[in-house]
């Protein structure tokens, strides 16, 4: 366990992006929450929700659009709740947007890098194994960075919630949206744990092959790494036309979102109620069981073992010394 730990300690020493990157993103996002309520304050607009205390007060306001907003503040607590639902889902996208983007380059990088710079020399000359070295690497792309995003994305909602409620607290905007809801919060990270842990077993062989040519690769590790798939879909298009090394690669880049079955009829509304689902009409609409009982997510799984095991027998030859 102390090796382990010492492992992904040393990721994080040597690859900074790792942690800097979501961190100044979370930054700027919070940044931007704060901007955006300074110049909603400030606005000189004849119409703003978040200028007024009551709907009667807004002028230049028709009779529907009074109304309209009237209904919006009338809504029930558990149909609040899922705004700040997708609250959590929206800032957990856009970290894990940044984060997807970090690992795949550290992950084509971590194991090009050590023999680039012969540290993989340093680390041989330890008591620690091939595979200690590549897990720690899995680990931390497929674990610690993944329960990363989950932390970050809570955090900076509590963060921007706070910033919305006192900029907007007692207006016809923070009326409509409502106060804190816990159980939104905390039933969107139980949602988001759950598509994590689905979309982590669904990118393992992802991973893996990045990991592959991350170790076999003497110089170039970019191009390797795009350059077959890509070269394999413009030649099938060429010369058998047809997509199915593109749709394989789609596939297991996005195959899990469809297995997760959203069902946007699970959405009822109640006679004359606006357009906003409870909290458990929101969570009844998609269902992830369907993935981890789909045979392509542990074929690939198996798949993925595979290729990380083939990384660890490589790594054990390969030093470019």
């Amino acid at each position: 366990m102390n090796t382990m730990l010492l492992l992904v300690r040393r990721e994080f020493w040597e690859h900074r992006s790792l942690w800097l990157a979501p961190l100044v993103w979370v930054g700027l996002i919070i940044v931007m929450s704060m901007w955006g309520t300074i110049l909603t304050f400030t606005h000189d607009a004849p119409f703003s929700v978040g200028h007024y205390s009551s709907v009667e007060a807004i002028p230049h306001l028709g009779t529907e659009e009074r109304a309209r907003l009237s209904q919006a503040m009338m809504l029930s607590e558990d149909r609040k709740a899922t705004m700040h639902a997708v609250a959590q889902f929206a800032l957990a996208g856009m970290i894990s947007a940044l984060v997807l983007i970090v690992v795949f380059f550290y992950l084509i990088d971590c194991l090009y890098a050590e023999r680039r710079d012969r540290s993989i020399l340093l680390w041989k000359s330890m008591p620690i194994s091939d595979a200690q070295v590549v897990l720690s690497k899995v680990a931390v792309a497929l674990l610690i960075m993944p329960l990363g995003v989950l932390l970050l994305a809570a955090v900076t909602h509590v963060i921007v919630s706070g910033i919305f409620w006192i900029r907007f607290d007692g207006t016809v905007l923070g009326n409509i949206v409502g106060g804190w809801s816990f159980e939104g919060w905390f039933r969107a990270l139980w949602a988001s744990l759950l598509i994590t842990v689905g979309g982590v077993l669904w990118y393992v062989p992802v991973a893996g092959y990045l990991l592959l040519v991350s170790v076999w690769a003497r110089r170039a590790v970019f191009l390797w790494a795009v350059l077959p798939p890509a070269a394999l879909m413009l030649l099938e298009k060429m010369f058998l036309h047809s997509e199915h090394v593109a749709e394989f690669v789609g596939r297991r880049l996005m195959g899990f979102v469809e297995e997760m079955d959203l069902r946007s009829g699970s959405f009822t509304h109640s006679p004359g109620d606006v357009q906003m689902p409870t909290i458990g009409e929101a969570y009844d609409a998609f269902s992830i069981s369907g993935l981890f009982t789909h045979p392509e997510l542990w074929v690939g799984l198996l798949a993925g073992a595979v290729l990380i095991a083939v990384t660890i027998r490589i790594r054990r030859y390969r030093d470019d010394s």
